[in-house]
Order: structure tokens, then sequence, then C-alpha cells
């Protein structure tokens, strides 16, 4: 399975409708393609583009992604991710209309493997105290690049991102020490958190596909 997730940058005021149904007519006439998400930023994303995009396929992408990708009107930058799954979960395969997020992270040089798999840890850990997270999924960037892990998650309600999960205690006291430089644990030195409205679930799509 390939997993990719990207951030673009709309020119001027087009219409990320518009964009979106390039995008469908464009790929899902091929094969392959398991799941396409396409949602503008909601206010409060940070370090984001204007609209992320998921793009999930069966196997290897087509050969004209790259190609149909530049060649889209109306985006003036896409910066793309691919990652690999290395846990999550799934408890409300079918939801839809709910609030896709993603958090793109980058572990500091210095860190060590010890501290990056207590982190992945307890990232994984986070849905075990928040019921809002619907359902989530870490994975990690295979290639060099700004990012080294990819966190997602799906909520029915806006609310249960940036009420429940944003104020929780697991939250604040104790996960963030990971991404707090005046910690002795911190290992995160760069964040961009983004999240979006989408039809349908992406990680209910990709359950059956993953091999963790």
């Amino acid at each position: 399975m390939w997993s990719e997730t990207l951030q673009l940058d709309l020119a001027g005021d087009v219409d990320e409708r518009a964009v979106e149904a390039q995008l469908r007519e464009a790929l899902q006439a091929g094969a392959g393609l398991l799941h396409l998400a396409f949602g503008r930023n909601l206010p409060g994303s940070w370090g984001a583009a204007d609209c992320t995009l998921d793009l999930l396929f069966a196997d290897a992408p087509p050969a004209h992604l790259d190609d149909l990708l530049n060649r889209l009107e109306g985006v003036a930058s896409i910066r793309r991710l691919r990652y690999q799954r290395i846990g999550g979960g799934v408890r409300e395969p079918g939801l839809a209309g709910g609030i896709w997020r993603t958090l793109l992270l980058r572990v500091r040089p210095q860190a060590s493997a010890e501290q990056i798999r207590a982190l992945e840890q307890d990232l994984l850990r986070m849905p075990a105290y928040m019921p809002g997270i619907r359902n989530w999924q870490l994975s990690r960037v295979p290639a060099p690049g700004p990012w080294t892990h990819v966190w997602q998650q799906e909520f029915a309600r806006v609310d249960d991102l940036l009420g429940e999960y944003l104020a929780h205690p697991y939250h604040w006291a104790w996960v963030d020490r990971w991404f707090d430089p005046d910690c002795p644990d911190w290992t995160v030195d760069a964040i961009a958190h983004a999240f979006c409205p989408f039809a349908s679930s992406l990680l209910g799509r990709a359950a059956p596909h993953s091999h963790h």
C-alpha cells in the first residue's frame, strides 16, 4: 500500500472544490486508488498550507501522478510526503462527515532510538484516554526531509479535537514533554498542525490493507 499526504497552497481565490474535481477525475479513472481525501484546512491550523490532500493506493501510485499534480490548475505550491504506518487503530471505520487532523513532526537529530520509540508509544496511547479519537494512525517518513513522522486522527466533531484532545491532561501533562525544549525529554523540534473536514474515513478504508 502507498500512502501520501500533501499540503496544497491555492492560487488567489481559487475554489478548492474545483481542484478536488480535477483530482478525482484524473485519478479515479485509474486502477489502484483506494481513497482520496481533500479538504480546506480550518482556522487554527498551524504551519500548514490551504488544503490537505491524502492519497491511498493499493500498490504504487500511477506513473503520471507527478505530472498530474504539477499540472493542477489553481494550485500555487504542493508539499508531498510519503509515509509508512507503524501503528494505529479503528473504532468507527464508517465515520463520515468528521474532522481529519494531521500532525507532521520532526524529531531532533540528537534524539536517541529509545527516545523516539517512547515518543511513538506515548502518541499511540492517546486514544486510550480520549474516546473522541475515533480512528488514528502513526507513521514514519522513510525519506530524508523536513519531517520524520505523521500522526493522524479522525474525529466526529471539531470540538473533540479542540476540546478533549488538546486540553486532556494526558496530552499537556505527559505527551507535551517530548515537544517542550525546557524538558529533559525534549525530542521533537518542529511541527505542523492541519485539520479539515472529511466526507468518509480514510483510516477505515486503509485498515484492511495495513500490515501492522
